[in-house]
């Protein structure tokens, strides 16, 4: 009877000629899946990025302040500058000094006068005509209307008076006409004072010679003058 035997498990061992496998060797790499190209790509055009311009800014203009010179209503028939030495030296702006030196009769009284009616700035313009007639208009600029009408009384209470004259579609116009007598002169004036808003206007139409012949004072023309110029300074102030 035979006896069981235990099964053995026979592992071959491999046996390599003259030398051992050298386990701790790395791995041979793997190829990546992906096929790599042979010719590379041209890179994408490059492309500037835009920029708007800033728009550019207009400069604001700046307002050019309005002089009284500017307020000065233009005549076609008073338009050569006056060459007497006395006229060149008066025309043009004044403040209280400058009127209290060269323009007031009264220069204390003025000044005072100035100082409590609000006066801020004046203008006188003397201009003549071919014939060597003169028109003379003086502005005078207060703070309020109120300042205006009260000098226009107080100027007025300073002096005589000759003829008065109406001056159609003016308010509040007060007139003066007549024929005066220096040593050497005889001068035929017409005069007309009235307010626009803060503004007094005085405006002198006169003409002269040395004997007074043929002299009258030309109302019509001043009053025609005082209208244009208050129409002027209407669409100014």
């Amino acid at each position: 009877m035979k006896r069981a035997g235990s099964a053995l498990l026979v592992v071959p061992l491999l046996v390599g000629c003259g030398s051992s496998v050298d386990t701790s060797a790395p791995l041979p790499s793997v190829a990546a899946s992906t096929p790599q190209p042979t010719r590379h790509a041209p890179p994408p055009p490059t492309t500037t990025p835009s920029v708007t311009p800033k728009a550019r800014k207009t400069p604001t203009p700046t307002p050019q302040q309005v002089t009284l010179a500017d307020l000065v209503v233009p005549s076609r028939t008073f338009t050569r500058t006056s060459t007497r030495a006395w006229d060149r030296e008066r025309t043009g702006p004044f403040d209280t000094e400058r009127f209290a030196k060269l323009l007031s009769g009264t220069p204390d009284e003025d000044r005072r006068l100035f100082n409590t009616t609000g006066f801020v700035r004046g203008h006188v313009s003397i201009r003549m005509a071919a014939d060597d007639r003169r028109l003379v208009i003086y502005l005078y600029q207060f703070r309020t209307h109120e300042g205006a009408v009260r000098l226009q009384k107080n100027f007025w209470d300073q002096y005589e008076h000759g003829d008065s004259f109406t001056v159609r579609g003016l308010g509040r116009t007060w007139t003066d006409a007549g024929l005066k007598q220096s040593s050497t002169r005889y001068t035929a004036t017409a005069n007309v004072n009235f307010a626009v808003g803060n503004i007094l206007v005085k405006v002198d139409v006169t003409e002269s010679n040395t004997t007074g012949k043929g002299l009258r004072p030309d109302t019509e023309l001043a009053a025609a003058i005082a209208r244009q110029q208050r129409d002027h300074l209407a669409g100014a102030v």
